[in-house]
């Protein structure tokens, strides 16, 4: 069986269902990323250098799948 995050949570007694204004006050388990880049700028993180980080963590796992991909 698949499970993903969410497949989880669901069944979490915590889990709060999104309402059909979902993209507007971003409330419930499921939250848009852009909120989340919000909320961390808001907690005073600094979301620019999260943003860089990650994409040199990807290129860094392509950079290292490389020699499979070409195959």
């Amino acid at each position: 069986m698949h499970l993903t995050n969410f497949s989880l949570n669901k069944n979490s007694e915590n889990y709060k269902a999104p309402d059909e204004n979902f993209m507007e006050n971003n409330e419930g388990s499921k939250r848009l990323l852009s909120a989340l880049w919000v909320t961390l700028e808001e907690q005073g993180h600094d979301v620019d250098l999260i943003k860089e980080r990650i994409a040199d963590t990807i290129k860094k796992a392509v950079i290292t799948m490389e020699p499979y991909l070409i195959h």
